[in-house]
């Protein structure tokens, strides 16, 4: 009976697939390809503009150059639905727009469509949607983006005929989505219970945890058009380039193989002169040449930049192939190691907190937390800046699965085992971002206290959980030491302080002040996105605040709120509210992460400034607490007031996911839009009707 039910179980599956594809085909025949069956209405002529009788016009093609990216045809008298236009010229995603003179408009030129084309790669055609009001008198083609050198039109055509364009992308997520939903509504998967001991529920999780992955892997894919993952060890020359953009990590994974802290930079004799070597005023004023956001101490220079990244990545691949890894594949294998880990903190943690969780809303803040937490963004960022970052994510998450478990387990081996990789995380997560430590201290303090209290336990095996917890921190603590000494002098220096950037770094200091707190408060967890009407549909804040008092670094920014998962941190008045002594252990958690996730974003921003990196050190500690919230205080119960609370919660967390995602697209970098124009422009096509 039991073989006989679930073979009825997986047919269900099979017909769910088979309509959720067939429903999804339907859709993007109805609505995505509609202009395909449309254009059979209206009598619209094809018509190809004559370049030819245009200035400029080469023999093959008519350039516009970048001090003039606009050309007009006049003279024309047709009915036009659209305009479709072929380019040549730079690798690069460009910005246009279209203009009209038609009856009603017969004077002005008016916007009336908007583009983006890769004059140099396979989207190097466009079409836009026009409709004038009668005949269409004058057409305007006009690039907004700066152009670096010449865009050559190949053809414009009026009313060219739209082929039918099936994306295959869209057809598959679109297919992915109905099936996820009918699973749900035909299994009544809204009324389960997370149980992680059940195989159905547990291969749930790893669909998860997969389909996470297979994000990272195709950001690895779009992140390269040439999909070229490793590059030659630099010369001197690359090494020494005074461009931002040099890999700080291969600069210092030199600097070791030749034995030396230091970075084997040329230092400028005119910085020893100058007053003031970190005040960048004077540098500009006095023309030196420097090597840009380095720490320079003694007449050197060194890297501040943590160096978890370079034992993780770049030493294993200089081992095992002679060769770097490029940022991209660095960034690709740090986060996939922080997606495992984010897993298992999440499961370590399930642990700990034993919510009542619901299934669904188990599986989706699953993934709501790996987008939520900005984690896509700083993968598809492709700097080595972010790097420590990821690196710092990992390891985080790491040290929070590692002591859930440890504290679960009984006495044994396996105990020991788990102390142990949880004071290599710590160590770790020095090397990556040392302050964010202090979120580790808030998720293990709870944890490693209970364990050393509990009365139960023997002093001996007390011990046997303190020593390989605390061995790998001592000794590490030691090492990160030693070598902050023999490059600045000071054992807690880690060079921050010398960093030749903006502004000198050694006059930030740590004040009370007011004031401060809540523009941290807003710039750190409310300050919006930008929102566009246009794919990728929101991008970070420029927004400058000169109110502090003085001068204060400002860059790309959001708020962790522009995330609707993280608006799940209020849950935790209920929670800290709580009175239950078996609730206890939850109630410090909450509000030592809590205490602890305000205290680094208020120290990050008097130290650091305003950036979606330093954002980035409270977003995963702030994703996990609110997943954990959720799950403990929404569920699918009888009342309709629950249950509406219950679906808004799953909208959120849908939300949440998809913002993650364009994330990918628009970020402070921009980086795949530049390093790949063709991938960029497809995924846009997915949103247009």
């Amino acid at each position: 009976m039991k073989k006989y039910m679930e073979v009825i179980k997986t047919a269900n599956v099979w017909i769910l697939l088979t309509a959720a594809f067939l429903l999804a085909a339907l859709l993007e025949l109805c609505v995505f390809q509609f202009s395909y069956f449309s254009q059979n209405f209206g009598d619209y002529n094809r018509t190809e503009l004559d370049l030819s009788q245009m200035t400029g016009y080469n023999g093959e093609s008519l350039p516009l150059l970048p001090d003039n990216p606009t050309v007009s045809f006049d003279g024309l008298s047709q009915q036009v639905r659209s305009v479709t236009v072929r380019t040549a010229g730079p690798i690069q995603v460009l910005s246009g727009n279209i203009g009209i003179c038609d009856e009603a408009n017969a004077y002005r030129t008016m916007g009336a469509g908007s583009f983006q084309v890769n004059p140099g790669g396979h989207e190097s055609a466009f079409t836009v949607r026009l409709h004038s009001h009668g005949a269409l008198t004058r057409l305007r083609i006009n690039f907004t983006e700066e152009l670096e050198e010449p865009v050559f039109l190949l053809s414009v055509v009026l009313n060219e005929r739209i082929p039918l364009q099936i994306h295959e992308l869209r057809l598959i997520l679109m297919a992915g989505l109905f099936f996820a939903v009918f699973c749900v509504l035909r299994f009544r998967l809204y009324e389960a219970e997370y149980c992680p001991e059940k195989k159905s529920h547990s291969r749930m999780n790893l669909l998860v945890l997969a389909f996470c992955l297979l994000v990272s892997c195709w950001i690895l894919y779009g992140g390269s058009p040439s999909h070229q993952y490793l590059r030659p060890y630099p010369s001197l020359e690359e090494l020494r380039s005074p461009k931002m953009v040099v890999d700080a990590y291969m600069q210092q994974l030199d600097a070791f193989e030749k034995g030396q802290a230091a970075l084997d930079l040329d230092v400028n004799p005119a910085l020893l002169e100058l007053e003031n070597p970190y005040d960048k005023g004077e540098r500009d004023k006095k023309e030196i040449a420097y090597h840009w956001d380095r720490a320079y101490y003694h007449g050197q220079y060194y890297s501040y930049f943590g160096l978890a990244p370079l034992f993780m990545v770049y030493y294993p691949v200089y081992w095992l192939t002679g060769m770097l890894p490029t940022e991209l594949l660095a960034g690709t294998l740090l986060s996939v190691f922080a997606i495992l880990a984010v897993f298992g903190a999440i499961q370590g943690l399930y642990q700990i907190f034993r919510p009542r969780a619901n299934l669904v809303l188990f599986l989706l803040g699953e993934a709501a937390v790996v987008f939520g937490s900005f984690l896509y963004l700083m993968q598809a960022s492709l700097s080595f800046y972010y790097l420590p970052l990821i690196s710092g994510v990992g390891w985080l998450a790491a040290f929070a699965g590692f002591s859930s478990f440890a504290c679960l387990r009984e006495n044994g081996m396996k105990r020991m085992l788990l102390f142990f990789l949880a004071g290599i995380s710590v160590v770790m997560l020095v090397l990556s971002r040392p302050n964010m430590v202090i979120l580790a201290a808030a998720f293990g303090a709870p944890l490693f206290l209970g364990v050393l209290f509990d009365k139960a336990m023997r002093p001996g095996d007390k011990l046997r959980c303190a020593l390989p917890f605390l061995a790998p921190v001592l000794l590490g603590g030691i090492g990160v030491m030693y070598y902050n000494q023999i490059r600045f002098g000071s054992v807690f220096e880690f060079g921050t302080a010398f960093q030749l950037t903006e502004s000198d770094i050694r006059y930030n200091g740590l004040v009370l002040s007011l004031h401060h707190f809540l523009s941290m408060l807003y710039h750190y967890f409310g300050e919006s996105f930008v929102y566009t009407e246009f794919f990728p549909f929101l991008r970070f804040t420029t927004e400058k605040c000169v109110d502090f008092g003085n001068y204060l670094y400002q860059e790309y920014s959001a708020g962790l709120f522009q995330m609707p998962l993280n608006l799940g941190v209020f849950l935790a008045g209920l929670t800290l509210g709580g009175r239950e002594k078996k609730d206890s252990l939850k109630r410090r958690i909450c509000w030592l992460l809590l205490v602890s996730i305000l205290g680094l974003g208020y120290l990050d921003f008097l130290l650091g400034g305003i950036h979606i990196r330093y954002v980035c050190d409270l977003s995963l500690a702030v994703s996990l607490m609110a997943f954990l919230l959720i799950l403990g205080h929404i569920h699918f119960e009888g009342t309709r007031s629950s249950r509406i609370l219950y679906v808004i919660t799953l909208g959120l967390l849908l939300l949440t996911v998809s913002r993650g995602w364009l994330t990918i697209f628009s970020n402070e970098t921009n980086a795949i839009r530049q390093a790949n124009p063709d991938f960029y422009l497809t995924v846009a096509k997915m949103f247009r009707l």
